[in-house]
């Protein structure tokens, strides 16, 4: 009898606290919030002999691993599918059921020697979009993929060497990353002219312009220059120290966004392999700046910040936008804080400096305007009643 009453007692605690379990459901995200994309994939593997289901299974996640591939080249290069095959197949296609929220079999069966399989799936775009950016494969940039003109000389113990090594893996490395780059059979054309002899010896409005002549955003100009010695410690070896110097120049305005200085030094059993490769080395090194570098400074170097006081109030702040938005180099006008009369604001622009502004701000008509500094990608100023 006690026993009865003891078991009855169990089992309504055991159903009182699924009934409770099944009333309290976790939050779940909309599709929305985790950004899913629609998605079909098809995908064949050798059957195998037998076992239907292992080959269904393995076809399966076949086109799910297409399902992902697929999703991966929104923010992946070709280029960069072959040469980071490994790494991709490591860190993303091994984990493909973690990035498909859903999916559903659409077709599958044999097609002559091979089983084929075509899903339609649901994938995160958000996880994969992070993933990718944590292996390092993403273009950190706002500002576009621009397209970039590069003119780099390589010099030998004081002599033009008449060689393109680092000019071809700055480039390579520019491509990969899905820069566009001038062709440098167009600068060949040009080879002999004065203007294209004055950026490669540093003439940064000499850059400016061949870039415009190629309808380049960016201009990287600069200079490897190697030194050989015999290697003191290995007879019959030389040491090179190659050293690049580069600028990158910004096309529309001339001015430089940031400079470039790398240097290597190695030994190998000849001269020219010892040359061969410590320029490789630091034009890989500069290559990859120029990547992670350009396209973020060309980014920041579009936007203008300006701290203007004076303003008495919302509405007055609302009639200084609107006038700052008459520049017809202006694409957006954002204000970032509005604090006792005091307006933090960033000007997204086509063109033009931040001294450019100042100085078409100093001479309005419509608002009496103090330039108190101006310089880089600021501006101070102050509205005078």
């Amino acid at each position: 009898m006690y026993k009865k009453i003891f078991l009855l007692f169990l089992a309504s605690l055991f159903f009182g606290c699924a009934a409770k379990q099944e009333v309290v459901k976790p939050t779940e995200i909309s599709p929305k919030e985790e950004n899913l994309v629609e998605v079909e994939a098809e995908a064949e593997v050798v059957p195998t002999p037998e076992n239907l289901l292992v080959t269904k299974r393995d076809a399966l996640e076949a086109a799910k691993k297409k399902a992902v591939e697929k999703a991966v080249g929104v923010y992946v290069t070709g280029q960069q599918m072959i040469s980071k095959a490994v790494l991709l197949h490591d860190k993303i296609f091994s984990r493909t059921t973690g990035y498909i929220k859903d999916y559903k079999v659409i077709s599958e069966g044999m097609s002559g020697e091979f089983y084929k399989t075509k899903i339609w799936a649901k994938v995160k775009m958000g996880d994969i979009k992070n993933d990718i950016d944590a292996l390092g494969l993403m273009i950190k940039t706002t500002a576009g993929n621009p397209r970039v003109v590069v003119i780099i000389d390589e010099e030998v113990d004081g002599v033009l060497a008449g060689t393109s090594n680092a000019e071809t893996n700055i480039i390579g490395q520019l491509l990969a990353s899905n820069y566009r780059v001038v062709d440098q059979e167009q600068l060949e054309k040009i080879k002999e002219e004065d203007i294209l002899k004055a950026a490669r010896l540093g003439d940064e409005k000499a850059a400016s312009l061949i870039g415009r002549k190629f309808d380049a955003e960016i201009a990287v100009i600069g200079k490897v220059k190697s030194t050989t010695s015999p290697n003191p410690l290995i007879n019959n070896a030389i040491t090179c120290t190659s050293t690049l110097d580069a600028k990158v120049i910004k096309v529309s305005t001339g001015d430089m966004l940031f400079a470039v200085h790398k240097s290597y030094n190695l030994w190998d059993v000849t001269k020219e392999m010892a040359v061969s490769n410590a320029v490789t080395k630091v034009a890989e090194a500069a290559g990859k700046e120029f990547v992670n570098s350009i396209a973020q400074k060309l980014d920041e170097s579009n936007t203008i910040k300006i701290t203007i006081s004076g303003l008495s109030s919302i509405n007055m702040l609302e009639d200084f936008k609107e006038f700052l938005r008459t520049f017809e180099s202006v694409k957006e006008v954002t204000v970032r804080s509005f604090v006792e009369n005091t307006a933090d604001i960033e000007l997204d622009v086509v063109y033009g400096t931040a001294s450019d502004f100042a100085s078409r701000l100093g001479k309005s008509k419509n608002w009496n305007i103090n330039i108190i500094e101006a310089g880089g990608h600021s501006i101070i100023a102050e509205i005078k009643k």
